[in-house]
């Protein structure tokens, strides 16, 4: 600042204390006290006449210059300064330094610049309301406005087609351009596009088309029928008129806005809330972007990363400030992020809303529209990382076609370079031949699939096999939510192996740790095999006896949890819970990692997870899953034993189990790459990650490891038990409920 003065929306007072001079700083909203004997001496004299040099001048004989120079900073930073005199009247240009702008940069504006206003249906006043309150405005087209004049244009949809013109004439000519919704009744203002340095509209309309699946299914399925009337009143227009006047100025003299430049403001006006919304920027979009195609990063080099405890490199707390951008539900890759239930309890839960495929039908849009990520942890950032991560985890896979692919069908590959769908999904030939008979009985969850024939042309999506170093095929349908393929019912993608991590390593771990998870859960449940307890006050965790205490004082149920550690060593455990007075809804969590302590608590979180779902079952409320229900309505522990501690087996304790964590990530992959080796299985990882989020995502696949969704196919299921029951019409006829 060459002529720096106090701002115009702050009041600054000095005052002398015993110990020495203060200056005391009010505004609207901050206001501080600086005990800076230098800085109480220059606010007399911040009035933006005198430059630098004056200022050292007037302070020299009793302050030394670096003093001053070091006061002048405090208050920068502290964003009291602006440069140059005000020039204007006291009130306007306290409105204008809150904005950051020079206020008599700001008032010339309104008389030398200009505004061309193009409207597509949404409200033809809009530039009436800007001149009445002093904004140059005209009506035009966005396409021929004069070049020097802000381009505002006007849409009662900001997916309207007719926007794409005006944003490839833009793109094209460099120019800029602001968006508004003058009707509804939630007004939008902005986003502020500046090409080759926000995100363009066509970004937006593609987040935008991915979040409005309630409109996407209606104008498919119904196209004839018209659509909701829109609200307007020329009141609420007016006042988003008199917000974006107080805007336009800024981006005319800054050609910035931070309130609006690749970001818009959304005003609610039934009950006057805000929301501001990030505008992420798609490196691959087809208007601004490289288009094309995401080139696969197939191959996968593991880099040494420090990870804490929970085999995490940033803090829950680092995490969700970087991916809280993420979250709108207009144009978020997360729609929205809210708890789950009541608090109170030592487990906080939170749901993350996300899209997971295009619904073709009611019943898959009503369960596109409940669905949630879940996330849980022993605090809310914990609970809101895990939510933000699983969220975006879903995101990343659903299927884009953007993505690199071979088309082909598995006889015409190369042998060895590609697994078949038969290898992944494990079902027996008992559940092929008979699916007709067997889907009417079972859950949405265990559906039986069609054979998938080898001669059948089908996508495959290259990935990395850690244990080989070389790339292999995976059917695409298997790994990407929404796959077209799924179309001929041979298959359809789920979460088994998907993970989110800050890096790759951390999210390859993850990974693998649930596919140990889900494969011991299969094990134990489908042959109603007896395990060890686990002794829950053997960890020393004051966490672990709160949450006891809860369980048993506040919820009334039971606490316990089994040891279903199997062949590979990844410790993995159930947690099991039961009402004690009434219907018991039995409840179940599991949880896997390297680090026992850590595996324990996801499973004890998990079990907490689906408390909300119990209490609305149990209030009458139903469950969009039939079979959830039927476990949570029937199941009672006496007539499973199997969820009980075997009694002939001593309780596993926290010295039995020790952790196999290094502290490393990536030797932590590879120790798992090993355990698998060891136990006859490869560890493959599709990157499913994407540029505009800052979160790495993983697909980790082991073949022959079993989910434990009912998939009776031969191989572990049936080879690693130690008791296993003669054949899948004898196994467990109960399936896992989530």
């Amino acid at each position: 600042m060459r002529r720096p003065r106090l701002r115009a929306d702050y009041q600054a007072v000095r005052l002398t204390g015993e110990d020495g001079a203060y200056l005391v700083v009010a505004g609207e909203t901050r206001e501080f006290v600086i005990e800076d004997a230098v800085a109480a001496e220059l606010s007399g004299l911040l009035d933006g006449t005198r430059p630098l040099s004056e200022l050292i001048r007037l302070t020299a004989e009793s302050h030394p210059i670096d003093h001053v120079a070091r006061a002048l900073g405090r208050l920068g930073r502290l964003g009291v300064l602006a440069d140059g005199p005000a020039g204007v009247d006291e009130r306007r240009a306290a409105a204008w330094d809150a904005r950051e702008i020079a206020p008599d940069a700001a008032e010339s504006w309104h008389a030398t610049g200009a505004v061309t206003v193009a409207d597509l249906g949404a409200d033809g006043g809009l530039a009436e309301r800007l001149r009445a309150i002093g904004v140059p405005a005209l009506d035009g087209d966005a396409v021929s406005a004069p070049l020097g004049s802000l381009v505002v244009v006007s849409a009662a949809r900001y997916t309207d087609p007719r926007l794409a013109a005006v944003n490839d004439h833009c793109l094209e000519t460099g120019r800029e351009w602001l968006l508004v919704r003058p009707v509804g009744n939630v007004l939008l203002l902005g986003p502020h596009f500046v090409p080759g340095k926000t995100a363009c509209w066509d970004c937006l309309r593609r987040r935008w088309h991915d979040n409005e699946q309630v409109g996407n299914f209606l104008r498919d399925a119904a196209p004839g029928n018209p659509a909701a009337t829109t609200a307007a009143l020329p009141s609420t227009a007016t006042a988003l008129a008199g917000l974006l006047a107080a805007e336009l100025p800024v981006i005319a003299a800054a050609g910035w806005s931070p309130r609006l430049s690749g970001r818009f403001t959304a005003l609610d006006t039934r009950d006057l809330t805000t929301t501001s919304h990030e505008l992420i920027r798609l490196p691959h979009c087809q208007a601004c972007g490289s288009g094309g195609v995401i080139g696969n990063p197939v191959r996968v080099d593991l880099t040494s990363r420090a990870a804490d405890a929970g085999a995490r490199t940033e803090s829950a707390e680092s995490t969700c400030r970087r991916l809280t951008r993420h979250v709108s539900r207009y144009v978020g890759a997360v729609t929205a992020l809210e708890p789950l239930g009541d608090q109170d309890g030592p487990v906080f839960t939170f749901g993350a809303g996300h899209n997971f495929a295009v619904a073709t039908n009611p019943v898959l849009l009503k369960r596109n529209l409940r669905g949630l990520s879940g996330g849980k942890g022993r605090t809310e950032a914990q609970a809101k990382a895990s939510a933000l991560g699983e969220a975006i985890e879903r995101y990343s896979g659903v299927w884009r076609d953007d993505r690199q692919v071979l088309r082909s069908a598995y006889a015409d590959l190369a042998p060895g370079s590609a697994v078949p769908l038969r290898e992944l999904l494990l079902f027996s030939d008992r559940q092929y031949d008979r699916r007709a008979e067997l889907n009417p009985g079972l859950g949405r969850f265990h559906q039986i699939p069609r054979r998938c024939p080898d001669d059948q042309r089908i996508d495959w999506s290259a990935a990395w096999s850690l244990t080989g170093g070389e790339t292999r095929y995976l059917p695409s349908v298997y790994c990407w939510y929404g796959h077209p393929d799924s179309a001929t019912g041979i298959s359809a993608a789920d979460s088994n192996g998907c993970a989110a991590g800050n890096v790759l390593e951390e999210a390859i771990l993850q990974g693998f740790c649930e596919l140990a998870e889900r494969d011991s859960v299969a094990l134990w449940w489908y042959h109603s095999a007896s395990r060890p307890g686990v002794d829950l006050r053997s960890f020393d965790d004051p966490w672990i006896e709160l949450l006891f205490r809860d369980f048993r004082d506040r919820l009334g149920r039971e606490l316990w949890a089994l040891d279903l550690t199997a062949d590979l060593g990844i410790p993995a455990f159930a947690a099991v819970s039961r009402r004690t007075d009434g219907p018991e809804r039995v409840l179940l969590g599991f949880g896997a990692h390297l680090d026992p302590r850590v595996a324990l608590t996801r499973a004890l979180t998990e079990v907490s997870q689906f408390l909300p779902m119990a209490e609305r079952i149990a209030r009458g409320g139903g469950s969009e899953d039939e079979e959830t229900a039927r476990w949570l309505n029937t199941v009672e522990v006496a007539d499973q034993p199997w969820l009980l501690p075997d009694p002939d087996r001593p309780f596993v304790t926290a010295e039995s189990r020790s952790s196999l964590a290094s502290g490393d990530l990536a030797d932590d992959v590879r120790l798992c790459v090993r355990r698998a080796a060891d136990a006859g299985l490869e560890v493959l990882v599709l990157d499913q990650s994407r540029p505009e989020i800052d979160l790495k995502v993983a697909k980790v696949v082991a073949p022959g490891l079993r989910h434990f969704w009912r998939r009776l196919g031969p191989g572990r299921l049936w080879d690693v038990p130690a008791a296993p029951v003669p054949d899948e019409s004898q196994c467990n006829p109960l399936s896992v409920f989530f």
